[in-house]
């Protein structure tokens, strides 16, 4: 328990200074595994770093099979059409810290 109040402390600190960014499965409202996105693996390695340098955690990171993420600048309603469509083949639709899709 005390070394989970300091991973989500040290976690949201990275956060707030935009060192990683964080997604979730839609409709997650905090509760889930965090899912962190970087531009390049320095990011990553930084951040498991600070977490234990700085917050006393250790944490370990396990890679997703997915390379890229974007933002569907057409909203949810877009996503779940292409959805519904078939046109969405192995992609994982996650969320934001806004709610927008990823």
């Amino acid at each position: 328990p005390s070394n989970y109040k300091a991973f989500s402390k040290g976690l949201e600190q990275l956060l707030n200074e935009g060192a990683v960014q964080q997604l979730r499965e839609r409709g997650d409202t905090g509760g889930g595994v965090p899912i962190l996105a970087a531009v390049g693996p320095l990011q990553f390695e930084v951040t498991v770093s600070r977490l234990k340098s700085e917050y006393g955690v250790e944490a370990s990171l396990e890679r997703l099979s997915y390379q890229h993420a974007r933002w569907a600048l057409a909203g949810w309603e877009a996503v779940d059409k292409a959805a519904a469509d078939g046109k969405l083949l192995s992609v994982n639709k996650l969320e934001d810290a806004y709610g927008r899709p990823v």
